[in-house]
């Protein structure tokens, strides 16, 4: 046995990463890796790079606890299908090495966020529908020449996409969607067009299309430029770029003129669109009242309701994870908002957002056992979180470990409190079990709290009402079949009474360049 893998194996240690020039020589000789390798089924990191290994053992599917696998500029052939039984697996790197081919069993890896495969040999991707919590995906410097097999709209988290340096020659239409899509890397394939549906990303933030042989020669020089900025590159696709029509063949131009029937076309375009209905205020809600304690901590708040939805089947796993990522981008780690989303039938109002102190703060958090003080459970999740540490051998761990440094500065913490006296909310570390939304939940209170500014908090909310209207939390339909999705104003008002903010107001909910028409009515 190797002396690396023997320790891992006394020591029983999660990670096992095996470089070097000594590993290398190992490596040739035994033609691989040492089998004990693959009995190490505690590992939850396995490493190995810059080697001369050309081949994995079937084995390894037994390491099912594995969650990142790392084969970093090695020489590897092939991948075996076992690696398909890695259920757990979250990162997988195999790039700078020699594959020809992914084994078609990645497809069935359902918890991967991350996917690197560059530097290969790869004609091809097997597909990857099952993959819903795919986020990165990186294939630049391969023999790809198409990628239709990642446009599925289960991948509604996929958000950084790089295939420079392939032989790609056109951008399927159905990129469009791929609505997290912030990150589009096309450098240096064989594309003469790109389709307007790329600006139905709305998300897109970066895409880079130097090194192709674009055929409009003013689009070409553009992102060839070294000054151009990716919003320059989109805004010429906007205006220039026609989109698919639905016989596959190209529409008008963004600029051209206008023939007979034009009307009727835009027309057209209009009963496609997604919809949100805003309901105005109404007494029978709950009105939330802002206490002044709250002014030097987390001062601002915006609530509102998502009536009528349906949580069930795959819906509830989507909206939550919609959230998570929220939280994790525009929430910036919950450093200057944070989500909190609860069962509108559970909660009576009014309610109270106020700060007090942690040993004052009684809540029944999400997914524990008890009712403790906000004191308690902070004690309780830093010993929990350096037990992991220990555990796990790392200097980080995830989950709301991650955000109790963010009340630590604070002597009073902020709060929501319903009628009944119970706490519903704590942010920015959790929400209670007493409010939480299930699969039976018919309508969702949502409320984002901010350390920041009101305009953030409103950006975030914007944000997640859309995320709710495109995963299709609603049942309900337009009578063009669209999705539409019903918004409920919520009242925030100070102690005396005073308005302080109603979402969605009339200057909330403006999306540029989406496919979404708000209705303001009152039901």
């Amino acid at each position: 046995m190797w002396p690396e893998v023997r320790q891992a194996c006394e020591e029983k240690r999660y990670e096992l990463v095996l470089t070097g020039e000594e590993v290398n020589s190992r490596i040739e000789s035994a033609e691989g890796l040492d089998p004990a390798v693959y009995t190490l089924t505690q590992l939850n990191f396995l490493g190995v790079s810059r080697s001369p290994l050309t081949c994995l053992s079937s084995e390894i599917g037994q390491l099912v606890n594995l969650t990142n696998l790392i084969f970093q500029g090695n020489k590897l052939q092939a991948l075996p299908e076992t690696i398909g039984n890695l259920e757990k697996l979250k990162v997988l790197d195999v790039s700078l090495n020699c594959l020809e081919s992914l084994p078609d069993s990645i497809g069935n890896l359902t918890n991967l966020t991350t996917l690197i495969a560059s530097s290969n040999e790869l004609s091809a991707l097997p597909n990857l529908e099952k993959c819903s919590n795919l986020s990165i995906l990186d294939i630049s410097k391969n023999k790809i020449v198409s990628f239709h097999d990642i446009c599925h709209e289960n991948l509604a988290l996929l958000a950084d996409v790089k295939f420079s340096c392939n032989q790609i020659t056109e951008v399927p239409p159905s990129i469009s969607v791929l609505t997290s899509l912030k990150v589009l890397d096309l450098g240096s394939n064989n594309l003469t067009t790109v389709p307007g549906e790329l600006i139905d990303c709305l998300k897109l933030k970066d895409i880079n299309l130097k090194g192709n042989p674009l055929n409009d020669r003013r689009f070409r020089k553009l992102v060839e430029s070294d000054r151009c900025l990716p919003r320059q590159v989109i805004d010429y696709i906007r205006q220039h770029c026609p989109k698919s029509s639905p016989d596959g063949t190209s529409g008008a131009q963004g600029k051209g003129k206008k023939g007979k029937g034009s009307k009727g076309k835009k027309d057209e375009v209009d009963v496609l669109l997604d919809e949100l209905q805003v309901l105005s205020v109404k007494e029978t809600f709950p009105v939330v009242q802002v206490a002044a304690s709250v002014k030097d901590i987390r001062p601002y708040i915006v609530c509102c309701i998502l009536q009528g939805v349906d949580l069930s089947g795959d819906n509830l796993r989507k909206f939550i994870s919609a959230q998570t990522k929220l939280h994790d981008g525009l929430c910036e780690k919950r450093m200057v908002a944070t989500i909190a989303t609860h069962d509108l039938a559970k909660l009576t109002g009014p309610i109270k957002y106020i700060a007090e102190s942690p040993e004052e703060i009684r809540i029944h958090p999400l997914v524990r056992g008890k009712e403790v003080s906000a004191k308690e459970l902070y004690k309780g999740l830093k010993q929990e979180a350096e037990l992991q540490r220990k555990q796990q051998k790392k200097n980080s761990v995830p989950g709301l470990y991650r955000f109790l440094h963010l009340v630590e500065q604070w002597s009073i913490w902020p709060c929501l409190v319903d009628a009944t006296g119970k706490v519903v909310s704590l942010p920015p570390i959790t929400n209670s079990e007493n409010t939480k939304i299930t699969q039976e939940t018919s309508s969702v209170f949502v409320e984002v709290t901010s350390s920041k500014s009101l305009p953030k908090a409103k950006e975030v909310m914007d944000a997640l009402v859309l995320s709710a209207l495109q995963i299709g939390i609603s049942p309900e339909k337009s009578a063009e079949g669209k999705m539409v999705l019903i918004v409920q104003q919520v009242r925030v008002e100070d102690e005396t009474g005073a308005l302080r903010v109603i979402y969605p107001s009339r200057a909330d909910l403006i999306f540029e360049n989406e496919k979404v028409r708000v209705v303001r009515a009152e039901k």
